[in-house]
């Protein structure tokens, strides 16, 4: 069946598109495809999924179903040309490879499904009710104290009587200062992180240990020696996410006891991974989580991409980290909470909690989920704020 053209007419004229960003080609969906695998391959930078998103808003419902044979506008960046196929060709997809751009049709294609078929279509999520999802309905395991988690018992001392104690009667902050100290973050590729000085060893005459401790008094190389009693986040490099960043992992927190002539001395705090000579120090992140500070729903929230995880594991579990392309520019703020949503309307297969910031990026934890399905590219929304 032959579709009509004013559909992809339509998305060339977009008031959306800013001044640079005009279509310069379309992408058929071919298995496997993510807006994340079009960045890269148009783009040669994942960030840009948005500029993907937008232009088809009309045909994605939901960034992260996508369906073989659905035509994308692949529009320009403002000073950068899109890799598209010599005029003339029709790019062949190799197995599991999306096919290269090509110059807008001036016919519309024969093959694409018809506009009114239903068998593909993905659930509009913008749709799901504004009001809170119950969780547990949907099997989620917890991972942060709530409602539904379950009782602790205790004895009574008074009256030696068995009592149940709820999550609700237990004062908890939304996002520990531990969980945001040792929240991993991501720089540039190819950047050094940002630093005060580094550990230059143990302050002990004779120690020969190859691995600091907890209470280990250290020696910490600093041209501008900080105030005694200040804490000093200890970091190093741990690997990289190709096309994204160097992953930078707390390894403890320390507090400054003494100040040398050659910098400070110190005492290991708080030890969250290996803490080794030459590790990475600067002033602790910026802590202002109360009690009773939650966050609440909300409805019409950012959405914002998986760009990667802070390890290496297989399967990402509850307390892995990933990273999130919003940061504090965008109005991120430590505790907000993302969701993903599932196929069916108003289902959430799992949530993440935003632990550490900056001004690009964000790092939350795994809460809660169904099964495994926080992967590199997946795109989850906005639905707890803090108040």
């Amino acid at each position: 069946m032959v579709r009509s053209a004013a559909p992809l007419l339509a998305l060339l004229i977009l008031p959306g598109f800013a001044l640079g960003q005009q279509p310069v080609g379309t992408h058929t969906v071919v298995g496997d495809d993510t807006l994340w695998d079009l960045a890269v391959r148009y783009y040669q930078d994942p960030f840009q999924w948005r500029v993907i998103y937008e232009a088809n808003r009309d045909s994605i419902a939901d960034p992260n179903l996508i369906f073989p044979n659905e035509v994308f506008v692949i529009p320009g960046l403002p000073g950068q040309t899109v890799a598209a196929a010599p005029t003339g060709q029709t790019a062949q997809p190799a197995p599991g490879q999306p096919v290269v751009a090509q110059p807008a049709p001036d016919q519309p294609a024969a093959d694409q499904p018809p506009a009114d078929q239903p068998a593909d279509q993905p659930v509009d999520v913008a749709a799901a009710p504004a009001g809170p999802v119950d969780l547990v309905q949907f099997g989620f395991r917890q991972a942060r104290p709530a409602e539904q988690v379950r009782t602790i018992f205790h004895t009574d001392t008074a009256s030696q009587r068995a009592a149940v104690v709820t999550a609700q009667d237990i004062p908890y902050v939304a996002v520990t200062r531990d969980a945001v100290y040792s929240a991993p973050w991501v720089v540039p590729l190819e950047t050094d992180p940002e630093n005060a000085g580094s550990i230059a060893g143990f302050a002990a005459e004779g120690a020969r240990a190859s691995t600091i401790r907890m209470f280990d008094r250290v020696r910490v190389a600093m041209p501008t020696p900080a105030r005694v009693g200040a804490e000093l986040q200890i970091f190093r490099r741990m690997r990289t996410i190709e096309r994204v960043g160097e992953v930078i992992v707390p390894t403890g927190v320390l507090t400054v006891s003494t100040i040398s002539e050659d910098g400070v001395i110190g005492v290991v705090t708080k030890e969250y991974q290996r803490v080794q000579p030459v590790d990475f120090v600067r002033p602790v992140p910026n802590y202002t989580i109360r009690h009773g500070q939650y966050a609440e729903e909300m409805s019409g929230g950012s959405e914002a991409m998986v760009m990667g995880f802070s390890g290496r594991q297989e399967l990402n579990d509850l307390g892995h980290v990933a990273f999130l392309d919003l940061g504090s520019n965008d109005g991120v703020a430590i505790g907000d909470e993302f969701v993903l949503y599932g196929s069916a309307l108003g289902t959430a297969e799992g949530s993440l909690q935003v632990v550490g910031l900056t001004p690009t990026m964000a790092a939350a934890r795994i809460t809660t989920m169904v099964d495994d399905v926080f992967r590199q590219g997946v795109v989850v929304r906005l639905a707890r704020k803090m108040r």
